[in-house]
């Protein structure tokens, strides 16, 4: 009885752990939810200033750097950002 318990404890959580791991990395990853047949992210706040010679985002950008991002963009890397924010003239 012990055995069996314990067996099926294991398996609820491991199943728990992978799909909070899964869920978590869908929110995480900006070019999954572009994929076919997903809807759309919404678009971010346009960019201030010119994209071009500030192709490195994370140079001024980050969570203890001059202009901080939120939280939930902890991770990406600087060609996501390009994916939800555009230039203020449209050009990027």
């Amino acid at each position: 009885m012990r055995q069996a318990y314990s067996t099926q404890l294991a398996w609820v959580t491991g199943i728990l752990v992978l799909f909070i791991a899964g869920t978590f990395a869908l929110i995480q990853s900006p070019e999954v939810l572009e994929s076919p047949g997903i809807i759309a992210v919404t678009v971010g706040q346009p960019v201030p200033h010119p994209v071009e010679g500030h192709e490195h985002c994370s140079s001024c950008h980050g969570i203890k750097e001059m202009k901080p991002y939120p939280i939930n963009h902890l991770g990406w890397n600087d060609q996501s950002c390009t994916k939800c924010h555009e230039a203020a003239g449209g050009e990027l």
